[in-house]
This record gives C-alpha cells, structure tokens and sequence, in this order.
C-alpha cells in the first residue's frame, strides 16, 4: 500500500477492460486538534495545548492538498460524524465533528464548499447518538489539471474568502464552528476523481488501492 503522508492513502479505481480509464481516490484521516494548519482565535490568540476541544471545534481547520493529473470530475465525502468505511477500506468510527468542507485552486482561491451542498450522502451511515446524518459530500464538476487544496473543519467555520467574498485560504477561518455532546475531533475525507473524458466500458468495477455570504447566525438544525 502506498502511503502519501500520515493519514493519506491513494487507491486507483479502474473502469472497464481494453482501454481501461482510471479514477484516484484519496483519503485522509485525523484529528483537528494535532492536524490543524489554521490555529487563529482573534487578534493575537492562537490555539494550544491548553485550549479545549470545544475551541479547536470553533477556530481550527485542516488544509490538505492534492493534485488533479487530468481534466476530472471532482468530489470529496465525509465519513467520521456516521461512521463508515472509506475509500481506503478502513474502518472509521463515528462520533467526529460535524464537518464542513471548501475548495480552493492553487492560488487559495474559494471554488465551493457543503454550505449549500449535498448533505448526507447516498450509503452515508446515521450517527448511533444523535440519530442524525451530518457527513456531507461536496461535488465540484469538473476541474482542470493542476494542485488544489481542501480544508475540513467544523460547520460552519468557513473560510473569511468564502464568508466575505473576497481573500483567500491563507487569510484564514471565521470562528464560527462548534462541537456538540459527545462529538470529538477525529475527521476522515476521502477526494474523488474520474478523468472527465473517461467512458465506462462493460466490465467488472474494481478497487485497486497502491496495493459575499453571511454565515453569522447560521447554524444547522440538530
């Protein structure tokens, strides 16, 4: 199996026989607390060891980046507030924050995010506690070659280039999340890609793994 990074696996779907056309699924796993690349709580506060989880929930957010080789329709679904299995084939356990996803190009421009997104994608498992189904899919179309980056935190902090319509990744995340009783701070992604030009061909489907907005205010009905 090969292995990208801590938490990264890539794993090949390949369509059809003759010419066969491949998909890259991705997945990544985690914890916001120990992963997050965006620690900022307000002027002059950055996250740390003595910050709870409830504040990790509200300010913190993971950047993961991938690149696009050719021209592919893009999604990317969520697996840790239900549970489930990933892309992968691991087990993930429920009980993580309810996630919220965005979109950026190479630039850290905002492209799209699960505000208005898909929720509780088909297959997605209930949360045992909540009875509820928070995991979300985000479904990009059809973006061209090239490096992207993704960032999962909890709804709805966003990005300020999302809320504000204006900025980018790097100018950070909005505050606005939270985390519920009997939530914690595991995550698991994966991000789809199928070669736009790609036509199924009659054949056995096989997984082969290498082996402005205002959001203030704004908050999901639990």
């Amino acid at each position: 199996m090969s292995k990208l990074c801590d938490g990264v696996v890539v794993c090949v779907l390949a369509l059809g026989i003759g010419q066969a056309h491949a998909g890259i699924i991705q997945s990544f796993t985690g914890d916001l607390r120990t992963d997050s690349t965006f620690t900022s709580c307000g002027s002059g506060c950055t996250l740390d060891a003595g910050n709870s989880d409830f504040d990790y929930a509200q300010w913190a957010a993971v950047e993961r980046d991938f690149t696009v080789p050719v021209s592919s329709t893009l999604q990317a679904v969520t697996f840790s507030y239900g549970g489930g299995v990933n892309g992968n084939g691991q087990a993930i356990a429920e009980g993580g924050f309810e996630p919220y996803l965005s979109l950026f190009d190479d630039s850290g421009n905002f492209l799209a995010s699960t505000l208005f997104g898909v929720t509780c994608p088909a297959g997605a498992n209930t949360n045992a506690g909540s009875g509820q189904c928070f995991d979300v899919l985000l479904d990009a179309g059809v973006v061209a070659p090239g490096n992207y980056s993704i960032a999962i935190s909890a709804f709805e902090n966003m990005s300020f280039a999302e809320n504000s319509g204006v900025g980018s990744l790097a100018d950070g995340f909005t505050g606005l999340g939270n985390l519920a009783p009997g939530e914690d701070l595991h995550y698991a992604f994966d991000v789809i890609l199928q070669d736009a030009s790609a036509v199924p061909e009659p054949a056995t489907l096989g997984l082969v793994c290498g082996a402005g907005l205002f959001a203030f205010g704004l908050r999901k009905n639990r």
